[in-house]
């Protein structure tokens, strides 16, 4: 391996026993780990990974302009195929109907039954209010955390969440579910305590950049074409075993071979289509993610939004194995957030590469949100913005005394975790 880059002369990176890469031109950063298994499955992962890397750097490239575009090629295709689903499951369901009212036999009201339950198992699903908000807990409306969460609202123009709920995912989330739509934000308390409060600002635009953006609005105009044909493939596809496992015999065994071939090739090419379609809905789905952290930026500024990815970089390797049992009641939430800082203190001479790892670790044409690594690039080429919210040190001790109590059930899931 040379000590710089053959393509550029630049300083080669490499962290946690990984192949060495150019931070400056990205030389050898597509050099993937080995991939086991079977030689069709090795073709395909280093396909994927080969393709994920070129289409993470391209997004990266494209300007504010091309990442906002409302309309791309890829959204309107999938917007015309789940209009065409939409239609026939309409039509399908309303066959159905036609069969069982007009029927005067049972064989056209036993089809007509099914096909209302075919409509009804492809049926596009538009979630809940109650599974939303499951395995959580829905913060006050007049807690400091909904404040600030308003706060962002006002200042980015972005519609303000219906319910906030606090859960243990490292994770934040926004979803606009049920007939009434109502938007519900997620914010996972270990992801909060890895972050300062002006990085906290930087996800809560993030994900009220979603609801600006109306992506929930978009997400349900292409969930038919997302879904259906991955619905369809399970239920065409058949439990493993030929006749003989059956105990099939003569005419039998030959009609359920005959059955196991129609229905393995319909199979085959649903899940054909259910792939392709989502090979396009993941690229949509990225771009997207890209355009939400400009709210980011314009929420918290750009440093904090750049600092926040960089947090999403060190989750992985420097931080999600840091939370331990051994804290008193109570304390959970301080003792935490001091080690997750100094965490951060350790890995800041790391940080560039594990950044730029995160783009090999993470390339995959399937992958619905681009690598911390990609956002980074991306933000950071785009024009400085100064914080439309900022944090004073009273609303941060605030913030902190509201979030500590969420941190004592994470503490008892880890001593349960541990045996203890």
């Amino acid at each position: 391996m040379p000590e710089s880059c053959p393509e550029c002369g630049g300083n080669l990176l490499a962290v946690e026993d990984t192949t060495p890469w150019c931070g400056r031109c990205e030389w050898n950063l597509d050099t993937f780990p080995p991939v086991n298994g079977i030689w069709a499955r090795r073709l395909v992962v280093g396909l994927d990974r080969r393709a994920g890397f070129r289409a993470g750097r391209a997004l990266a490239a494209l300007g504010e302009h091309e990442i906002s575009r409302r309309a791309t090629v890829g959204f309107v295709a999938l917007v015309v195929v789940s209009a065409l689903l939409t239609i026939g499951l309409l039509a399908t369901a309303g066959v159905g109907v036609w069969l069982v009212v007009t029927g005067g036999l049972l064989p056209p009201i036993l089809l007509g039954l099914a096909l209302i339950g075919l409509a009804a198992t492809l049926r596009p699903r538009l979630g809940s209010r109650k599974r939303a908000v499951a395995n959580g807990w829905i913060v006050p409306a007049d807690s400091a955390v909904s404040a600030l969460v308003g706060r962002v609202a006002d200042a980015t123009d972005a519609p303000r969440p219906h319910v906030i709920v606090a859960d243990l995912d490292w994770n934040a989330a926004v979803a606009v579910v049920g007939l009434r739509r109502t938007r519900v934000l997620r914010l996972g308390v270990p992801l909060l305590l890895a972050l300062d409060e002006q990085q906290q600002v930087a996800v809560i635009g993030h994900e009220l950049g979603h609801l600006k953006h109306d992506d929930s609005l978009r997400a349900l105009a292409t969930m038919p074409a997302l879904t259906v044909f991955g619905r369809l493939a399970r239920l065409t596809t058949l439990p493993p075993g030929d006749a003989a496992d059956r105990g099939l015999a003569g005419v039998l065994a030959l009609i359920f071979s005959v059955l196991q071939l129609v229905m393995g090739a319909l199979s085959w090419l649903f899940w054909t289509l259910h792939l392709g379609l989502h090979l396009i809905g993941a690229a949509e789905r990225r771009r997207t993610e890209t355009h939400a952290d400009l709210i980011s930026a314009r929420a918290a500024g750009h440093r904090a939004a750049l600092e926040s990815l960089d947090v999403l970089a060190l989750l992985e390797t420097r931080m999600k194995g840091l939370l331990h049992p051994n804290v008193a009641d109570g304390r959970a939430a301080a003792e935490w957030r001091d080690l997750l800082t100094h965490a951060r203190a350790r890995a800041a001479g790391d940080v560039e590469a594990l950044r730029q790892l995160t783009i090999r670790d993470a390339a995959s044409m399937l992958a619905s949100h681009p690598a911390p690594g990609r956002r980074h690039q991306w933000l950071r080429a785009r024009p400085h913005l100064d914080p439309l919210v900022t944090v004073t040190p009273l609303e941060a001790e605030t913030l902190r005394a509201e979030l500590a109590p969420y941190a004592e059930p994470l503490l008892r899931r880890i001593r349960e975790a541990h045996g203890l």
